[in-house]
């Protein structure tokens, strides 16, 4: 079965090798400023009876409410990131073919981090969702400092809390 739900087609052809480095601030800023990078999102879903809920993180920088995820770094597939992410923020191993996907977001922001802050900053985000079990719910608790807290939301409340477009435009594919 695809991860991907015949949606994502991921190729690699002959032997690619990654070559990772880190990059000063503000040659990221440089890279922001002329091309467009992709993320990877999973959207963890609970369901209580006829309601469903999902996970969101709260960020510390920007403080905003967000769905959890990661950068793809060369090679990987969106399912790769998908399980990575989910790895790093939660400790968690799940199984590629539990993801659905949702869509794609394309979301340009004001500021970034990076020099200049000013320029802001494009990215398009490839999201899946993943059905949690009761029994894994617990699991899902912060391991690292990306996040202030975590909350589970009631996806019938996201149009009437405060919410970011991105987020009430991704639930509703859900």
């Amino acid at each position: 079965m695809n991860p991907d739900n015949g949606r994502i087609n991921h190729f690699v052809y002959g032997e690619f090798k990654p070559q990772p480095c880190r990059l000063l601030p503000t040659e990221v800023g440089r890279f922001y400023d002329n091309f467009v990078p992709v993320s990877v999102d999973v959207m963890p879903v609970i369901t209580t009876g006829t309601e469903k809920k999902i996970l969101l993180g709260l960020r510390r920088d920007p403080k905003i409410w967000w769905t959890i995820g990661r950068g793809m770094v060369p090679g990987e597939s969106p399912a790769e990131t998908a399980i990575r992410a989910l790895r790093e923020e939660f400790g968690i191993d799940t199984d590629s073919n539990r993801f659905k996907f949702i869509c794609i977001n394309s979301s340009v922001f004001d500021r970034r981090r990076q020099p200049p802050e000013e320029n802001g900053r494009h990215c398009l985000t490839v999201v899946f969702s993943l059905e949690v079990r009761p029994d894994e719910i617990d699991n899902f608790s912060l391991k690292n400092e990306k996040y202030q807290k975590l909350r589970w939301v009631p996806i019938s409340k996201i149009n009437y809390l405060d919410f970011n477009s991105t987020i009430m435009a991704t639930v509703a594919y859900l």
